[in-house]
């Protein structure tokens, strides 16, 4: 039996150690690089949600048009703050190289000193936790992490079940529907440990993930030594992102319109345009949404693509 000075002194180091492990996790620093391009609609959940989830910080790199939409107009009060920094990449588009692997590049070399991870998610894109109620710091302060260098986080797709038109309503409410078994799921995204010397993305593509397959693993502590650095095999039991890609066919359209971060952007716009018009020419709620989207009332495409 222990005497009652025992159980003092057992339950005195109990705290002093639950004290340190605390003070561990507030001492984890996790920052998130982002890029944005029309997203005003989008950005001010984003930011709210990340910052509930336990990150220090968003760089959020501007990739809109000279003349578009600002981040300040709707989140100036997070950028007084300090919470999100306005890196300016309006109006960049590479020649050879996407804007999102420039600013990735530039996001880690400033700033991997600074943080013990950084997280490179798109807006569309919630970094779910499992249990719900975890903080990112907890996540990845996990032994299970111990000689991780990237942790890779698989999508899980969710849809608005076809919904027409954008709704005034957080995304959270609106496109909620998860997608189990799509093929996409195999995507992942990465966060990576700060203060590592080598580490970089591939030039020839838009690379979502930096390449360090050696010392990757998934959200469960699994070693991932997959073929390609864009995909691995879906592991949802820690952690998924909730993508919400598609949410409805106007916000879609749209996101066609705006086109891709990458140097050829203009002939993936119109090869998607193409496509949408293409598919849905015997739904006339949506040729109207395609032709009010892209502004557009005559069909000029080649002949095999012909509207009827």
């Amino acid at each position: 039996m222990f005497k009652k000075s025992q159980y003092i002194l057992i339950i005195s180091l109990f705290i002093v150690a639950e004290n340190l492990y605390l003070h561990k996790l507030t001492k984890l620093k996790i920052c998130l690089c982002v890029v944005g391009k029309n997203e005003n609609l989008y950005i001010k959940e984003f930011i709210n949600y990340y910052k509930k989830l336990g990150y220090n910080h968003i760089f959020l790199y501007d990739n809109n048009d000279i003349n578009e939409e600002k981040f300040e107009d709707v989140i100036k009060d997070e950028i007084r703050k300090g919470f999100v920094t306005i890196i300016d990449f309006r109006g960049f588009r590479g020649r050879h190289i996407s804007p999102q692997i420039e600013a990735y590049k530039d996001c880690y070399k400033k700033h991997n000193q600074e943080y013990d991870w950084l997280s490179f998610y798109d807006i569309d894109e919630y970094l779910q936790l499992i249990p719900s109620n975890l903080k990112i710091q907890s996540f990845l302060n996990n032994k299970r992490f111990n000689f991780c260098q990237n942790v890779k986080i698989n999508w899980i797709l969710f849809t608005s079940n076809n919904s027409l038109y954008f709704e005034d309503k957080p995304l959270e409410e609106r496109v909620n529907i998860p997608l189990f078994n799509s093929k996409e799921n195999v995507h992942i995204k990465s966060t990576v440990r700060g203060k590592l010397s080598k580490n970089y993305w591939l030039k020839a593509r838009n690379s979502h993930t930096s390449i360090i397959n050696f010392t990757s693993c998934s959200s469960s502590g699994r070693i991932v030594n997959y073929k390609s650095p864009f995909i691995a095999p879906p592991d949802f039991k820690f952690a998924f992102l909730k993508h919400h890609q598609n949410k409805s066919f106007e916000e879609y359209c749209l996101k066609i319109r705006r086109g891709r971060p990458i140097p050829n952007f203009k002939s993936y716009r119109e090869e998607m345009k193409i496509k949408l018009f293409k598919d849905n020419k015997n739904n006339p709620e949506k040729l109207n949404i395609l032709k009010k989207v892209f502004n557009e009332t005559n069909f000029k495409f080649h002949e095999h693509y012909k509207y009827i």
